[in-house]
Parts: C-alpha cells; sequence; structure tokens
C-alpha cells in the first residue's frame, strides 16, 4: 500500500486500493480500519480510496464499519448493509472487476 500511495502522491492521482477477496474474514476489522488510519496520517495529502472486501458476510460488513471503514463491498448488494453503511456516513459498493 505504501508504494502505491507514495507512487499517488508523485503523480498527483487519487487511488482506489482494493483489498483482496473476503479480507474482512482474513485479516479482520479491526486490523483493516488501523491500515486505512495509519495511510490516511502518513499520506494525508493523497485523495485514496480503500475498498475492504467482505465477501458475502454481513457480519464482517458491519464489523468493518463499526471500525471505522469507510467504503466496504460484499459479493451480492445487501441493500440492509447499504442503508447502515449510508447512515453511518461510508458506502458500499460493488466490488470493481
Amino acid at each position: 500500500m505504501k508504494a502505491a500511495l507514495t507512487a499517488a502522491r508523485d503523480t498527483k492521482q487519487s487511488p482506489v486500493l482494493l483489498t483482496p477477496e473476503n479480507s474482512a474474514a482474513t485479516y479482520g476489522a479491526g486490523y483493516l480500519a488501523a491500515l486505512q488510519d495509519r495511510a490516511r496520517e502518513e499520506f494525508p495529502d493523497v485523495a485514496f480510496t480503500l475498498i475492504v472486501d467482505c465477501g458475502d458476510t454481513p457480519g464482517y460488513a458491519l464489523a468493518c464499519l463499526r471500525a471505522g471503514v469507510r467504503t466496504i463491498s460484499m459479493a451480492e448488494h445487501n441493500d440492509k448493509i447499504a442503508d447502515i453503511a449510508r447512515q453511518m456516513g461510508a458506502e458500499l459498493v460493488r466490488r470493481p472487476t
């Protein structure tokens, strides 16, 4: 992530960073939120989006939102999770292909 954000800073771009599929289950919401926060601290001048993939598990999606992850994706769109994300100032997006 650091290399991508350094390159984005050098080229004045706003990258979209995507975690591996189902990473919320693999790494945990706390770790991914901390990763997002640390990147924002180290690269305050880079407007990046980190999309955390929550697979097909609403529980992981909710955990990520509670931990402060701003953008999540799921295998299938979930209206309830999307609504909760909006209420928390976050968003559920379709996983980029």
